[in-house]
């Protein structure tokens, strides 16, 4: 009884510090109702302040790629127990999360800034829509599982995790990463757009590209048939018009 409301706890806290870090990267990027913001810090030389960010970029990549792989996570599970290793990712995300925000270096040369109150709300609230939409995607592909829960409350219950389904539904029946392409799309939503800004936009942008080479060879081999007649049928990143 005590090993399983460890477990729970366990996860439980990995779920909750995992919400929260998608919540100060929300504030972190617009700049807002966080300690320490994109553009926040003493400026200091513009090019050290690039190769740092870009550094912190791929390291944040690298986590999120290398341990998503199959390999990786064969090997992760003879060390971690498999029903605790999607909330231990989450607490590697989190650390690597602080550390990007803890030593991003701000390069606040203004790229534009619209000065229009609505325009700015505007742009506000496209960006949280964007955020919303990202957060809603995880309920399509099992919310509870994505971040960890349902594993851990399986394995209380004595049950078998089974994978998650294919969707091919509502956001991911548009196109087949809607999350990555948030990711992509929420640093240009911005009424105030800074150098630093546009590092992280393309150093993000770079980065999912590259990583959804490896992510859909994965989903190729796990799902076969289905998953290559879904890429035929449905766009990566830009849904089709009508």
């Amino acid at each position: 009884m005590l090993r399983s409301a460890l477990r729970l706890a366990y996860a439980g806290l990995a779920y909750t510090l995992a919400l929260g870090a998608i919540a100060y990267l929300v504030g972190f990027l617009a700049d807002i109702a966080v300690p320490k913001g994109i553009n926040s810090g003493p400026a200091g030389d513009p090019w050290t302040a690039v190769a740092v960010d870009l550094g912190l970029i791929a390291l944040f990549g690298l986590h999120h790629s290398a341990t998503a792989r199959r390999r990786f996570k064969a090997w992760w599970t003879r060390i971690v127990a498999p029903d605790l290793e999607r909330a231990t990712y989450l607490y590697m995300t989190v650390a690597a999360t602080g550390l990007l925000v803890w030593f991003w270096q701000p390069i606040a040369v203004t790229v534009w800034h619209v000065v229009s109150p609505v325009a700015a709300a505007a742009i506000l609230a496209l960006y949280l829509a964007v955020w919303g939409a990202m957060f809603a995607a995880t309920f399509h592909i099992g919310h509870f599982g994505f971040f960890g829960l349902a594993q851990v409350w399986d394995k209380v219950r004595g049950r078998r995790t089974e994978p998650a389904p294919f969707c091919a539904r509502w956001l991911y029946a548009a196109v087949r990463h809607p999350i990555s392409l948030g990711w992509m799309l929420t640093p240009w939503l911005t009424p105030h757009m800074t150098v630093g800004q546009m590092v992280f936009a393309l150093g993000v942008a770079a980065y999912v590209l590259v990583a959804t080479v490896f992510e859909e060879a994965d989903l190729a081999a796990e799902l076969g048939e289905t998953y290559h007649a879904y890429r035929a049928r449905v766009p990566a990143f830009l849904p089709r018009i009508g």
